[in-house]
């Protein structure tokens, strides 16, 4: 998120990592969960997972910053708008875990943790989006955020175009 979104979208969201991490670790101590070769899996399958719900709260404060809203409207409208569709798919990711953490055998047993542990870093990482990476925003990013279209498009922007151009003219040499 440094490079698409600037240093400052970036620190907010980075920020929320070791947040939700830390809440994670508690969560765990709190329900008897124990940090083993498991667990750990587990939270680095959800640390890939758990920066995406902040990433969608910042872009879409920034989105919207760039329409004009002040920096609280725009961590506003980033809550109601993206809280549900966020949940939403939270859950759908922790029920792809749900076999793994209720399979009546003895991996099931050993995998449990497996289960918990991305289901509670995904739950936090939820929270975590929409009550702390708003106020983190409101806090961190520019009062004004000039629009997309208000400059020309980076070196990096113009080299990844030319690359995109070039794959689309070469489509089957692409996909072979």
């Amino acid at each position: 998120s440094f490079l698409a979104l600037g240093w400052r979208p970036g620190i907010v969201v980075a920020v929320a990592i070791p947040l939700v991490l830390a809440i994670t670790f508690v969560t765990m101590e709190y329900f008897g969960i124990s940090l083993q070769r498991i667990s750990l899996g587990a939270l680095i399958i959800a640390l890939g997972l758990l920066v995406d719900d902040a990433m969608i709260a910042v872009e879409m404060m920034i989105s919207k910053m760039e329409e004009g809203y002040d920096r609280i409207s725009a961590a506003t409208y980033a809550y109601t708008s993206t809280a549900f569709p966020m949940l939403t798919g939270t859950l759908v990711t922790i029920a792809g875990f749900v076999p793994v953490g209720f399979a009546k055998s003895g991996a099931g047993e050993y995998c449990f943790s497996l289960f918990a542990v991305v289901g509670i870093a995904l739950v936090v990482s939820w929270v975590v989006a929409v009550l702390f990476t708003p106020l983190t925003g409101v806090v961190l990013l520019p009062e004004r955020i000039k629009g997309h279209g208000s400059h020309e498009p980076s070196r990096l922007a113009r080299g990844f175009q030319a690359l995109l151009e070039m794959a689309m003219r070469a489509k089957w040499l692409v996909l072979s």
